[in-house]
Formats: structure tokens, C-alpha cells, sequence
């Protein structure tokens, strides 16, 4: 086995020839990997790890992490792989769900729906029992139409597995809306700050008066405890300054969560020991 003087003069000469990003993606573990946006699914791998440090932070062993429009599901599939890594990172268990229609998108209504862009029908997940069968238990899928299954959902979130990821790839305004009610539940039931990734906000005909970015906007508009903004530690501290997905990540902040209401009880900490304090807590 290679010393630690061998491995760090390796590296030097590696970067120097082939660049950071070349030496971490052969050897990094997983938290670098994932800083480094090297992990399938960067936008899931950011999240999920998130819901799961903060999850960690505010005393939980399980958090919850849902994607609305499942389609083919690869991203359900992607979603178990990053699980297992981020479950061996932080030693928090995640449990996975997937909501999809099982008939691709329900009809669109109207301007705020985008139907320049979809039509009913498009995505449909193909063959469902096939599906079922490569997830293996390792995660749910709720089939119907979201503005059936959300209130039950919301509903049985468990305060001991908190909701902390929220991917929408649903294309409609109304699903999207519809979707969002997965927020109103008790504060209990959410790490106080969810991340959440929106697919469709970066396209030509993206606004705030349609699709996904209208849904945003009204949710923050009905709720004075429970807000969406964007992701403000993007890039932050991470060496890639500049990737696309950064634009896709949101937060909804629990406003009423116990957590934002009283401070954490734990000794007065200098500057030095704060930026420590926060750093090896993922806070950044």
C-alpha cells in the first residue's frame, strides 16, 4: 500500500498534468465526488446528501426523499444507487418514493401548463410491473393522479423520517401545484430546510406566470411560514463555479419549524469554533 507521502506526491504530479477533477474522479471518495459533480445525477446526488446531513444535524437516523414523475424511472433507479453511498457517508437510512400518474402526463390546461411544450400522455413509464420488479423493494412508487395521492401522503410523513428532498420533473403548472401541497404538512414532519430540485425553470419559455416557476410563486404567495427560494450555497464553496443543474435547486425553508424558533441549546463558540461548528456539520 502506497504511503500517505507517496499518495499526496502522486497526486500533486496527476493534477499537475491532468487537472483536479481528473485525479478526484479516479480516487475521491464519495463527498468529494459529489462536490465535484461527478456523481450520475449530480442535482439527486447534491439533495439527497443534503436531506441527509441535515436530517443527521437535527437528531434523525431516516429521512425521506420523494421524486414527483417517475416516467421510465431511471431517476428512481439513480436515486437507490445514490442512497446507498449517501447512507454510507452519513450513516443515515433514506427512504425513497416515487409518484407517477402510470399514464404518462394528464391533460394540459391552459397557458400555465405550457402546451407550446406537452401534451397529455407524453412520458408514460411503459411497462409498470417491470419497474416495480428492478426497484425490488428498495423503493415506493405511488401510482394515480397526484391530487388523490398527496393528502394521504403528506398526511403519514413520520416526524422520525422527515421529508428532505423533493425532486418535481412533473412539466405542468398543475401537477407542479398540485405537488407542492406535499409542504403543508406539520413542521414536524420536514428537516426545517428541504432541498428541492425543479427540472423545468431553465428552458426559453420558463416564467413566473407558468409552469413550474408560477407554482413557486403562488406556494410562496399562500404560505407565510413556508417558503421556496433559490439554493444560495450554490456554487458556494465547491471548485466548480459554474454548472448548469446549481440554476435547478431550490429550498423550501419550514419558517414554523421548532428548529428556527429557539436556539440550539449547545456552548457559546468563538468565530474560529463557529466556522468549525458549521463546517463539520455540512452547514455551508
Amino acid at each position: 500500500m502506497p504511503s500517505r507521502v507517496g499518495v499526496t506526491v502522486a497526486r500533486r504530479v496527476w493534477t499537475r498534468l491532468f487537472g483536479a477533477r481528473s485525479w478526484v474522479e479516479r480516487n475521491g471518495d464519495f463527498r468529494t465526488r459529489e462536490r465535484y459533480g461527478l456523481v450520475v445525477r449530480s442535482p439527486y446526488a447534491y439533495g439527497m446528501l443534503r436531506a441527509a446531513d441535515m436530517a443527521k444535524y437535527f437528531g434523525k437516523t431516516r429521512v425521506t426523499v420523494v421524486e414527483f414523475g417517475v416516467a421510465g424511472g431511471a431517476g428512481l433507479l439513480n436515486m437507490i444507487e445514490i442512497a446507498r453511498l449517501v447512507e454510507a457517508e452519513t450513516g443515515v437510512g433514506l427512504r425513497i418514493v416515487g409518484f407517477d400518474t402510470g399514464r404518462g402526463l394528464p391533460p394540459v390546461e391552459g397557458y400555465k401548463d405550457h402546451p407550446e411544450l406537452w401534451r397529455g400522455g407524453d412520458f408514460a413509464p411503459g411497462d409498470r410491473d417491470e419497474l416495480v420488479r428492478k426497484l425490488a423493494g428498495r423503493a415506493e412508487i405511488i401510482w394515480g393522479d397526484i391530487n388523490d395521492t398527496i393528502g394521504p401522503f403528506t398526511g403519514a410523513l413520520e416526524d422520525a423520517a422527515p421529508l428532505g428532498f423533493v425532486s418535481i420533473d412533473l412539466d405542468l403548472y398543475t401537477a407542479t401545484k398540485a405537488a407542492l401541497r406535499c409542504l403543508t404538512g406539520r413542521p414536524e414532519q420536514y428537516n426545517p430546510a428541504i432541498s428541492m430540485c425543479f427540472d423545468d425553470v431553465r428552458s426559453f419559455f420558463a416564467n413566473e406566470w407558468a409552469g413550474e416557476l408560477a407554482a413557486i410563486a403562488e406556494f410562496n404567495d399562500e404560505h407565510e411560514a413556508r417558503k421556496m427560494g433559490r439554493d444560495r450555497s450554490l456554487p458556494g464553496r465547491r471548485p466548480v463555479k459554474a454548472d448548469g443543474w446549481y440554476e435547478t435547486m431550490y429550498v423550501c425553508h419550514v419558517l414554523d419549524h421548532p428548529a428556527r424558533q429557539t436556539p440550539r441549546k449547545r456552548p457559546a463558540l468563538t468565530v474560529e469554533a463557529h466556522h468549525e461548528f458549521v463546517s463539520a456539520n455540512f452547514l455551508y
